[in-house]
């Protein structure tokens, strides 16, 4: 006797009455629940709408034979691991290669023995059983190879921003070394001389006070502007422009609405708002040009936008000019934030940068 918390379930399939009756009188005693079908279509659908466990298959049937039967089963992705029994009194090598190659996982001949049906029925499941345990097997491996997968994707990804925080560190203490520390040490002697002739040195003293002041003011807006996020991504673009052109005499064509209202996710304002301010610093230091171009393009399902300039340009299969000049940190900054980073350029041809997001919009 079968001693299972949920009864198995058989489906038989057979055209004539007294095969089913008599199937069904076998098993009643075995601990399975038996279902009937009178014809293959029928059988079909049965499978389809109970799942069962095992299948006992007439060969010979009217119409749809058991044969086209057992091959539709095994391509029903739900059914095809279902094992089938193909039921014939043929005995003939040739009937029985069909049935296998038709996807039959066993025979049995009339007349039925009940103690044969019993064990063959038990260890056609326990096949069953470790089928699906190496099914599941193989599944758990590639799945633990994708966890591997993406665990190095993400360790190399951490790597990237690591690197990319570095280098933003480099720059900043270069910058506090060279133009902060520069005009602290000169405060320093100014107030050191201040002490033999206080009255001429303290204007002095507070001209390069406030110069510091100021220093340390646009160091702070380039780290993070308020206007970024107080007002949004348009706000802050129209922003950057005004002062990259006071501060290069570099004139930016552009289409932005400063007093446009439109917020977008704030990793989007950011990476979008710091790939223009990269792409334009690098466009002040190596372009040669008077004037580039910037577009910024919203729709319900995108926004995209390109920074261009008819500059030198340079060559980007040299790795060399990608590191110097930004790109590959532009790039992963974008990815990050999950959008795509597009370059063109060559030597003498100018830069097209361009980057798109797909986004949904959110109110201010």
């Amino acid at each position: 006797m079968i001693n299972q918390k949920r009864a198995s379930t058989v489906l038989v399939i057979d055209d004539e009455p007294i095969i089913r009756a008599t199937l069904g009188t076998l098993l009643e005693g075995t601990g399975y629940r038996v279902e009937m079908a009178e014809n293959g279509k029928q059988g079909l659908e049965k499978a389809r709408e109970i799942h069962p466990d095992v299948i006992l298959l007439d060969v010979m049937m009217p119409g749809m034979d058991g044969y086209e039967v057992c091959r539709k089963l095994r391509e029903d992705h739900r059914l095809a691991e279902v094992p089938i029994f193909m039921i014939t009194a043929l005995d003939d090598r040739n009937s029985r290669l069909a049935g296998l190659a038709a996807g039959a996982d066993d025979f049995l001949s009339k007349p039925f023995d009940s103690l044969e049906l019993e064990i063959r029925l038990n260890t056609l499941k326990r096949v069953d059983r470790y089928r699906h345990l190496l099914d599941e097997r193989a599944k758990l491996k590639e799945t633990l190879e994708q966890v591997s997968r993406q665990n190095n994707q993400l360790r190399q990804l951490s790597q990237q921003v690591i690197l990319a925080q570095e280098n933003e560190r480099r720059r900043l203490a270069l910058e506090l070394h060279d133009e902060v520390g520069q005009i602290i040490t000169g405060l320093k002697l100014i107030l050191e001389q201040a002490a033999a002739e206080p009255v001429s040195r303290i204007p002095q003293a507070l001209g390069v006070t406030n110069e510091l002041m100021q220093r340390v003011r646009e160091m702070s807006l380039d780290l993070r502007p308020t206007v970024l996020d107080d007002f949004g991504l348009c706000a802050a673009l129209d922003w950057l422009f005004k002062r990259f052109s006071k501060q290069t005499g570099i004139v930016i064509h552009h289409n932005i609405d400063p007093l446009s209202e439109q917020r977008f996710e704030k990793a989007i304002e950011t990476a979008v708002f710091r790939v223009t301010q990269e792409a334009l610093t690098n466009l002040a230091r190596h372009a040669g040009v008077k004037e580039a171009s910037v577009t910024l393009t919203i729709d319900p399902n995108s926004l995209l936008i390109s920074i261009s300039d008819a500059g030198k340009g340079f060559d980007l299969k040299k790795r060399p000019g990608l590191e110097s000049s930004g790109v590959s940190g532009m790039a992963e900054r974008v990815s990050l934030a999950g959008g795509n980073f597009n370059i063109q350029t060559g030597p003498g041809e100018g830069t097209l940068i361009t980057v798109e997001f797909a986004l949904v919009s959110k109110s201010p």
